[in-house]
């Protein structure tokens, strides 16, 4: 039996070699991406813009479906909106027009969050203040 040449046997591993990460490559592409939803617990600062004091207010971003929910204490979402994404911010606005309009924006790098929404009555709510990942219930 004659010996294989060096260059047809790396010619062999390579051609192996790409084939399998391009069956790595497909398997990872038709794997459902994992939507990541984070839920920020934003402490309430004391300034004079603020129309409520203390406390604080919890907002819910949906990277994947591109929405900012605001968020009672029991977790019922109150003010839904969709939302803008870039790198450095999140950006939400509903039409203002309407009754219980909401807006506001998440600075992705500072974590200093502000929300805005008008409640059925028409009255202005504002907030701000730094923003953190809530923890998990128990």
């Amino acid at each position: 039996m004659a010996p294989k040449s060096r260059f047809f046997h790396a010619s062999i591993s390579a051609a192996l070699l790409r084939s399998v990460a391009l069956a790595i490559a497909l398997i990872v592409q038709a794997s459902p991406a994992r939507a990541e939803t984070a839920t920020l617990v934003c402490q309430q600062e004391s300034a004079p813009h603020n129309t409520e004091s203390g406390g604080s207010f919890t907002l819910r971003v949906d990277y994947d479906r591109k929405i900012v929910d605001f968020l009672r204490s029991d977790g019922v979402v109150s003010y839904s909106a969709a939302a803008t994404i870039t790198e450095g911010d999140v950006q939400w606005e509903t039409d203002l027009t309407k009754a219980r309009a909401f807006m506001g924006k998440l600075n992705r790098l500072s974590g200093q969050g502000n929300a805005t929404y008008w409640d059925d009555r028409q009255f202005m709510h504002q907030m701000s203040g730094p923003c953190r990942r809530a923890t998990q219930k128990f």
